[in-house]
């Protein structure tokens, strides 16, 4: 008689959901991993609450808990889907996401089954992640390179997980880059400056800075501008202006209007840079926690004591009719150009999510002398492989 070794459980009950937020803070903690920066916990709710998360409103998500035989908690994983997907794509792919286990080959590929099941069960033919449901391409994929301290608004994870998702099958869609790039006056910036003077003698082309007041309509472009430029790469889905609301809104304690760009031709939106100061060197001492302490901790280091001199390039867009024109060099001087008149006290810029797919922003990175700080990767696992494989396993034996 085969040993239960594992107990899997759906993630109901008030202590289930407590239990789902708590564990990644208790695998780092044994491990010693002194790198890992907690998300905030009201954040990790809300994206699984229905009435706060407009995503939820387009698809549906579940979650399991992963327990040993001693009953000791040592997984976890979210699944979701687009409904729309599997309507009008010819393989509509689930996502995975919310990942965290022990180094046990067997239990992260019960975690992963069970995923792959419920996937089937809806109409999904394959499944893309590690996925975040705070939107398209935030904390998405898995760390490949570069062990240290995250920069806001992209994942850390135990450097094992990328075994454990070849293990099972996986295998890698897509490949991004953080990089550091110094705010500074070296002859880097000059070289660029040099090639976006034309755009301020044409008159056609308008630069704006955000704008509370015109959130609707900046959210409206926000959207348009993602929807051409992101689209088809792996871990992004179309974006909508509800969806573009609720991430100025879920960003507007850390906004800082000067840092984000979008540019316009003949009043047309092309272009968008969203750069925000990288607070994880202030959230990594609230240790999840987020009241009205930690609110005006994080207000006050930001707009008064101004202690945050990186800021995290979290999401940009071009227009692919606008695309290898230089406009790419503008996003990046305009950055630079706002923090000099405004007097701001920001050093580094760590650009996320910078790959092949972008390769004007990868272009101009590298003239900036942009050094890679991570590596990250977004796997894929289609469905039909899995039962191949199986059926060869039981012929095997």
């Amino acid at each position: 008689m085969e040993l239960i070794m594992y107990h899997l459980v759906e993630v109901k009950t008030t202590k289930q959901k407590e239990a789902f937020l708590r564990l990644p803070a208790l695998l780092y903690k044994i491990e010693e991993d002194i790198n890992w920066i907690s998300p905030l916990y009201s954040d990790t709710k809300n994206f699984f609450n229905t009435k706060k998360n407009p995503l939820l409103k387009e698809g549906q998500v579940n979650r399991w808990l992963l327990y040993d035989v001693n009953k000791h908690l040592i997984g976890r994983i979210a699944a979701f889907y687009w409904e729309r997907s599997t309507l009008t794509e010819e393989n509509p792919m689930g996502y995975f996401g919310f990942f965290e286990c022990t180094d046990d080959k067997k239990g992260a590929a019960l975690l992963f089954e069970t995923v792959t099941k419920w996937l089937l069960l809806k109409g999904l033919k394959g499944m893309q992640g590690p996925f975040h449901l705070g939107g398209p391409g935030f904390f998405t994929g898995s760390l490949t390179r570069g062990f240290f301290e995250p920069v806001y608004g992209m994942p850390y994870n135990f450097s094992f997980y990328n075994d454990l998702f070849m293990d099972y099958g996986f295998r890698d869609v897509s490949k991004t880059e953080t990089l550091l790039i110094k705010l500074d006056d070296s002859n880097n910036w000059k070289f660029i400056e040099k090639k976006v003077t034309n755009f301020y003698h044409d008159l056609r082309y308008r630069i704006e800075t955000y704008d509370p007041k015109k959130r609707g309509t900046l959210a409206e472009d926000f959207t348009t501008i993602f929807n051409k430029f992101w689209t088809g790469v792996p871990g992004m889905t179309l974006m909508t202006k509800e969806r573009a609301l609720n991430r100025f809104k879920f960003l507007r304690p850390v906004l800082v209007k000067e840092t984000i760009i979008f540019v316009y031709f003949d009043d047309k939106p092309i272009a968008f840079f969203i750069a925000v100061p990288d607070i994880h060197q202030i959230i990594k001492k609230f240790k999840g926690t987020y009241n009205l302490f930690d609110r005006l901790r994080l207000w006050f280091a930001i707009n008064i004591f101004k202690t945050i001199h990186c800021l995290s390039g979290l999401i940009y867009g071009i227009d692919p009719g606008f695309q290898n024109k230089d406009l790419e060099a503008l996003l990046f001087y305009s950055l630079k150009d706002q923090i000099k008149q405004n007097k701001l006290k920001y050093k580094m810029l760590k650009l996320i999510r910078v790959g092949d797919f972008a390769p004007g922003i990868k272009k101009v990175a590298q003239q900036l002398d942009g050094k890679v700080h991570h590596r990250y990767v977004t796997y894929q696992l289609m469905f039909d492989k899995v039962e191949k494989k199986k059926a060869e396993s039981v012929s095997a034996s």
